[in-house]
């Protein structure tokens, strides 16, 4: 069961990402998504916040591990270096946030960006 929750998270945070279409959208996790379609015209969210926290994070872990796999680096460091674009929601290939994390993670931004892609497709297929 928290497998299929895993992978119901990482699904979240691809369909964000592929509906928003930022390259990097899908590591922001799914609180933008969750918090989008669980809040109604009151504005309240009818998810309790503990929830949409944890299925942040296993959406995190999920991009985190994906990524870690394509580049073959350890998730500790591809987390830390991951981390500010969690944190910012998103960021295009150009930004300074996204350069520093592909030099924390010694890659290029292409190669960041392309084990991302990747990491989001394949999220996708196991969904």
């Amino acid at each position: 069961m928290r497998n299929r929750t895993k992978i119901m998270a990482a699904a979240t945070a691809v369909a964000a990402a592929l509906a928003a279409g930022s390259t990097v959208a899908a590591a922001s996790g799914p609180a933008a998504a969750s918090g989008a379609a669980a809040s109604g015209t009151s504005g309240k969210s009818s998810v309790p916040a503990k929830a949409v926290a944890a299925s942040e994070k296993q959406g995190h872990d999920a991009m985190v591990a994906a990524v870690a796999a394509e580049l073959h680096v350890g998730t500790a460091r591809v987390a830390a270096a991951l981390q500010p674009l969690f944190a910012a929601g998103h960021a295009d290939t150009s930004s300074p946030a996204f350069a520093a994390a592909a030099r924390a993670l010694g890659v290029s931004t292409a190669q960041l960006d392309a084990a991302l892609m990747h990491a989001k497709q394949s999220l996708a297929q196991d969904s």
